[in-house]
């Protein structure tokens, strides 16, 4: 058994970490994090066939790999909600992941399902969710430091700022630069994805006691306003 194949298996064993947390502590009630646990689920049955732990035809390894492909983008732009409470900033999210949808699909249709389309799609995506979530965890890192909380959403937003950043190398080794090293990007993609899935995992679960709170403050709030307004 070579490092590539236990990297796999290791990378299909991380991958569904996240998973497991978001229907443990059911945070499948937050819409935000139904697309990342979709995310996760589209990358982990890829990875599956992929590393031919079940078994499944070349067709289905292809569709597999699109959907993952094309998924990408929408789905991680709207787990980005869960960073953003204001519907005012959440409106324009929405209307930029309906923009990249609508882009998308003239892609789509000018060039078919092909790799040509895949770089046109992935390309300038990666560069948003790059630019923009490492903007949310700049402004959760001065929270996290000035306030001393929300530690859980510091390291779900360095994992997805992690994440992005690797496969936007992935991207430019494969698509740019053309390597014939497949081998070493393999590397790359398997460790990143260890990486970043174990940072989500972890702040997942930090953030299971922090939900737990402001639901509680919900209610309170909800308790003296049918008190003060009898």
């Amino acid at each position: 058994m070579n490092l590539n194949t236990l990297l796999g298996i290791a990378c299909v064993v991380c991958l569904t970490l996240p998973i497991v947390i978001i229907f443990y502590n059911r945070y499948y009630t937050h819409k935000s994090l139904v697309a990342l646990l979709a995310y996760y689920g589209f990358v982990f049955t890829d990875n599956l066939l992929n590393e031919n732990f079940i078994p499944g035809s070349a067709t289905a390894g292809w569709v597999a790999g699109l959907i993952d492909n094309y998924t990408y983008v929408p789905l991680v732009l709207t787990s980005l909600l869960f960073f953003n409470p204001g519907k005012e900033k959440q409106n324009k999210i929405k209307v930029l992941i309906l923009a990249f949808l609508v882009y998308e699909m003239v892609v789509v249709s000018i060039c078919g399902f092909t790799i040509h389309s895949i770089i046109y799609i992935t390309g300038p995506g990666v560069g948003i969710i790059l630019i923009y979530s490492f903007y949310l965890f700049i402004k959760q890192v001065k929270f996290t430091i000035y306030h001393g909380k929300n530690q859980g959403r510091l390291l779900m937003l360095a994992s997805i700022v992690f994440d992005c950043s690797c496969y936007s190398l992935i991207f430019f080794f494969n698509y740019i630069q053309k390597t014939p090293y497949q081998t070493d990007v393999f590397k790359l993609y398997y460790i990143s994805s260890i990486i970043s899935s174990l940072l989500m995992a972890v702040g997942l679960q930090l953030m299971n006691k922090r939900m737990k709170e402001l639901q509680a403050i919900k209610i309170t709030r909800k308790e003296l306003a049918m008190v003060f307004h009898q």
